[in-house]
């Protein structure tokens, strides 16, 4: 038999600002993350310990919170230092650094059993110095003599190797690096063996830290700006103010990485004790000046490289921060290259690594432009947002009624949480038509700039002419809509769960509604009197929570209880609800959060309906019918959930790149998202599919691989500002909502449209739900001023305006469900109410 001779197993070490990477490459060829505490991200951190030795990792962070003075989160920052000091002792940066590096070489040696060939990144523009200074603390840490990769290099490597990415010989592309603390941009030539660099340029003092930063000035100038604790957390002076001020830019980390993904979020501020509301819309004022910044030095450097626009082939974007929306909507708008982003840009460098030329030589960094302050100065006279929860999810709208065998999947779409991925080999999930419907809200995540109206959109102009023959339409209409109460006008959603139902009666008009809406009474006019589910038609209101929650109510969910329909809420009181459906009585409440829960999932699993609950510290799994006793709780990851159900006789959810078991949080498998400004999982033909929005047109991809199946869906000419996606009427389909409150139904398996536009002139479309009712597909759309329904096959909105609520009390949040086969829809506001309205 013929000899082999395996290449040896390699290692590849991304030293970031924030975090750590490290690749392996086994000898078998298997490429995978090295764990560090169960995740592929170790932090930077280093903490110095009372036996005087160094803590890396999550428990540097952990103790650093207690004793910041003895605690350094960037070690990568501080390179050009001598040394740092760390309580009272001062240590070489050479030795700091090394101790991140010692921790890799542990963790890894344990997987690998013995090391083989070690890559470390470093950033293009760095120079033999700083160069040196790795090198030194690589070898301190037992990794020997380490290749230097130039960072860009690693990462074109890895967009053009491992995601086929096609670059002709040479071609050229830019890598756009924003991370933790520094940001670089470089302009590569394709060669025959690798990469050339051409030009780089950055700004060692410019990445997410300093986005942080931004927002946390922000937020000092806006909200009780007299309080005179705000000194002690903006320039602390104390051990225990330093404490502080790490958990408050915690607060503020954790809420700019959720607003990723969702249109709103709360976070909490220490010492003022408050929970603060803070939208998308705030974020990208507040940082857009820093990365106009980003784009100003990318410009230059694609001058500087003497490559004319279309010898440019295409545009990476790498490093944690580039993450945010704004980045790639900018980037776009500005160089007219749509940039290719994965769900995990974090990690492109060090699995690059393994694969680009190991070299370091760089041009000598371009001139940057005139740059603004390294921090963006609070907008002036920025009016108070109205609430905005969580958007990343999909709303439910399952029949509950009806029992569902334990072993088949429960598809349950998340969305207001980032979301992105990698898969391992799952058992392929049983046929949509017999998957348990979970019960969330809609989806939505509105693109930056959606919340306010569409005239004010950048198609407003072109679109009013079309508009103009529909003007005295809209005026006839606004009359039957006078019963919506005036307010503010911005707001937002969150939802979860997707699936068909079965609703039963057809629907009709609804009776005139309160004036005053926010009252919550009936339909009927009658204060607090409620309309019978036996009698009740589309709009009316059947029930009511009384005091369901102090502040906003940011989660909504349906399910059973022992055969009894249930609504399941979650507000800024940090408490989730159970409710009776068809009474609105308390049935219980699971107390167990100590933040503003983020995810509320729920779904029936082996005839018991179970929770899955999380906030920014805690994650809860508990059964509906006891919440006092919770199954499991453990502490929270910042991964985006996208999916909770049953999958092959086990409950799991599925984060941004692993499959897991939900009762332990033991990792199943991976799976692999495209990149998506909306997703949704959902089931198309037997199978578990991702399905969501990217430069307006709807896409459908497959979990195993994130490439895409199926045609090409039609690009829509107006932005889109929700979407949510499901199976209705026997089909799978998909809805997007735009600026000009356009509705339009996707036939997922086909890629065409489904049905006509339906168009809703009265308000702005902030989520949109899907669900049948009486045999038709139809669209349960939330927006400032209410709810409407649209039969989404013939376009034509069914009944009147419904569930009236604007300003501060506006609906926030909304779930479908069903009582003894009668369809309705739950909502939440943001005065704490929580109502029940029939469909």
């Amino acid at each position: 038999m013929p000899f082999t001779n395996p290449r040896p197993a390699a290692i590849s070490i991304d030293f970031g600002t924030s975090h750590t990477v490290a690749t392996i490459r086994r000898a078998d060829g298997r490429v995978h993350q090295q764990l560090f505490d169960g995740s592929p991200q170790l932090p930077s951190a280093v903490f110095m310990d009372d036996e005087g030795g160094p803590v890396v990792g999550a428990d540097a962070v952990h103790s650093g919170r207690r004793k910041p003075d003895r605690y350094e989160p960037n070690p990568k920052r501080r390179i050009d230092d001598a040394s740092i000091l760390l309580g009272e002792t001062d240590i070489p940066v050479t030795s700091v650094i090394a101790a991140v590096l010692s921790r890799v070489a542990r963790e890894c040696a344990h997987t690998l059993g013995t090391l083989g060939p070690v890559t470390v990144t470093v950033p293009a523009a760095w120079g033999p110095t700083r160069r040196h200074v790795v090198a030194d603390a690589a070898t301190a840490a037992g990794l020997g003599d380490v290749d230097l990769v130039a960072e860009p290099v690693a990462a074109a490597s890895y967009f053009v190797e491992t995601l086929a990415i096609d670059i002709p010989p040479g071609s050229g592309v830019v890598v756009y690096d924003l991370g933790g603390g520094t940001f670089d941009a470089t302009v590569l030539r394709r060669a025959t063996t690798g990469f050339d660099v051409l030009a780089v340029d950055g700004a060692p003092d410019l990445g997410g830290l300093d986005f942080d930063q931004a927002l946390a000035e922000h937020l000092a100038a806006t909200f009780q700006p007299e309080d005179e604790r705000w000194a002690r957390l903006t320039a602390p002076e104390t051990p225990a103010d330093l404490r502080h001020r790490t958990a408050f830019m915690d607060e503020v980390r954790q809420a700019k990485e959720r607003l990723s993904r969702s249109a709103s979020t709360e976070l909490t501020i220490p010492l003022l004790d408050a929970d603060v509301h803070l939208t998308r819309d705030e974020v990208e004022q507040v940082c857009k000046p820093l990365v106009e910044r980003t784009l100003r030095v990318t410009q230059g450097v694609i001058r500087e490289s003497g490559l004319a626009k279309e010898q440019v082939a295409a545009l990476f974007l790498v490093g944690a921060a580039s993450r945010m929306p704004l980045v790639a909507t900018l980037l776009h708008r500005e160089l007219g290259i749509a940039p290719a982003a994965i769900e995990q840009p974090e990690l492109a460098v060090s699995e690059g690594g393994l694969l680009a030329q190991h070299t370091v030589s760089t041009p000598i960094s371009v001139p940057s432009p005139a740059l603004p302050p390294q921090t963006a100065p609070p907008p002036a006279a920025t009016p108070a947002a109205a609430p905005v929860p969580a958007t990343n999810q999909t709303m439910p709208l399952p029949h509950n009624s009806a029992p569902r065998p334990p072993s088949q999947p429960t598809p349950q779409g998340l969305g207001a949480m980032p979301g992105p991925v990698t898969q391992p080999h799952m058992a392929p999930p049983v046929p949509p038509a017999h998957m348990s419907a979970p019960t969330g809200p809609y989806q939505q995540q509105p693109p930056p700039g959606k919340d306010g109206p569409w005239l004010k959109s950048k198609q407003g102009i072109t679109a009013l002419s079309v508009a103009a023959a529909v003007v005295v339409l809209a005026l006839a209409a606004l009359v039957a809509f006078q019963f919506l109460p005036t307010g503010g006008d911005t707001g937002d959603i969150t939802a979860d769960g997707s699936q068909t139902g079965d609703p039963g009666d057809d629907p009709s008009a609804a009776d005139d509604e309160d004036e005053e809406g926010d009252s919550g009474s009936a339909a009927s006019g009658d204060d607090g009197a409620f309309v019978p589910l036996s009698e009740a038609v589309l709009g009316d209101q059947t029930a009511a929570m009384d005091a369901a929650h102090v502040g906003a109510v940011t989660q909504v969910r349906t399910g059973q209880v022992d055969g009894v329909p249930v609504a399941v809420s979650a507000g800024d009181d940090k408490l989730v609800r159970v409710w009776d459906l068809e009474t609105g009585a308390e049935i219980g409440a699971f107390r167990g959060h100590k933040d503003v829960i983020d995810h509320l999932s729920v779904f029936e699993y082996e005839g018991r309906w179970v929770a899955f609950s999380r906030d920014a510290t805690t994650e809860a799994v508990w059964y509906l019918d006891d919440p006092e006793n919770p199954i499991n709780t453990r502490e929270s990851t910042y991964d985006t959930i996208y999916w909770a159900g049953v999958r092959d006789d086990t409950p799991v959810y599925i984060t941004d790149y692993e499959v897991k078991q939900l009762f332990t949080g033991a990792v199943l498998g991976d799976v692999t998202l495209a990149y998506g400004d909306f997703n949704v999982l959902t089931g198309i033909g037997g199978d578990l599919h991702q399905v969501g929005v990217s430069e307006n047109s709807v896409f459908v991809s497959d979990l195993a691989t994130g490439e895409p199946v199926g045609g090409t869906f039609d690009q829509l000419t107006i932005d889109v500002s929700a979407f949510t996606a499901g199976t209705a009427a026997g089909r799978a389909l998909g809805v997007t909502a735009t600026g000009d409150g356009s509705i339009q139904a996707w036939d997922l398996t086909t890629a065409e449209p489904y049905g006509t536009p339906g168009m809703e002139l009265l308000q702005q479309v902030y989520e949109v739900g899907l669900t049948e009712l009486d045999g038709k597909a139809v669209a349960v759309v939330r927006g400032n001023r209410g709810m409407s329904v649209f039969d989404l096959e013939t376009g034509a909105q069914m009944g009147e305006a419904f569930a009236p609520h604007t300003g501060a009390g506006e609906v926030l949040t909304a779930a479908i469900g069903a009582v003894d086969g009668h369809p309705v829809v739950v909502i939440g506001t943001g005065d704490g109410l929580v109502e029940v309205w029939s469909l």
